[in-house]
């Protein structure tokens, strides 16, 4: 998608404030006499309302147990890639692709070995430790996932309340339902009137570490 600049805000936005600004509960429906024409928006973050934090998605403290023995001292390397797939499905929403582990891993309690797999063309692995010499074994994924689809819904939640209009949100993730390691990194999106599509505004969020989104204007 092209990068585009909007001078305002959708339709219904009160004048932007200078620095960062925290919105309490969304107050419905326009002040009497209407609002004034919108100025051109300055940088605002905006804190999470709704109770939307959940965007941040860490796979860690994830247990398999009860793998299969090869020769009766090596571990079932497959069935460990299997359970990397399976785990990061349910987790994350998307199955990864080209699940790596290595092979001839013996029986250790407390040894540890990496495995790699792929999340929509992105590079993710996991660190897999055996908790004891049967077989069992703790997968860690070492990345942390961002959901786009919680993003947008963050930013229809705040800028729906900021604006008094419902609004559809959009983020340029060049196809992504999911971003890897994305924490703190700016994610352009679009955030559209649901009731007039050419009423448009461009904002980058922000995603932290406990999950909650923030935007500025673009």
């Amino acid at each position: 998608m092209a990068s585009q600049t909007y001078p305002t805000p959708p339709t219904g936005s009160p004048e932007p404030q200078n620095g960062p600004t925290t919105y309490g509960p969304p107050s419905y429906g326009p002040p009497a006499g209407g609002y004034a024409p919108a100025p051109a928006p300055r940088r605002r973050t905006g804190a999470i309302i709704g109770g939307i934090v959940a965007a941040v998605v860490v796979l860690g403290g994830l247990v398999v147990a009860a793998l299969v023995w090869i020769g009766g001292a090596t571990l079932d390397t497959a069935e460990v890639e299997r359970r990397i797939g399976q785990l990061t499905a349910e987790q994350a929403g998307v199955a990864p692709t080209d699940v790596s582990c290595p092979a001839d891993i013996r029986a250790e309690s407390g040894s540890a070995f990496s495995c790699t797999a792929s999340l929509e063309n992105q590079p993710i692995s996991f660190t897999v430790t055996q908790t004891d010499d049967e077989g069992t074994v703790r997968i860690d994924s070492d990345n942390t996932f961002v959901d786009v689809g919680v993003v947008e819904a963050s930013l229809d939640e705040q800028l729906g309340a900021l604006t008094g209009v419902a609004v559809i949100s959009t983020c340029d993730t060049g196809g992504h339902s999911v971003l890897v390691d994305a924490v703190g990194t700016p994610i352009p999106c679009f955030v559209d009137n649901a009731a007039d599509a050419t009423d448009t505004v461009e904002v980058v969020a922000t995603v932290d570490s406990s999950g909650a989104v923030s935007y500025e204007f673009a």
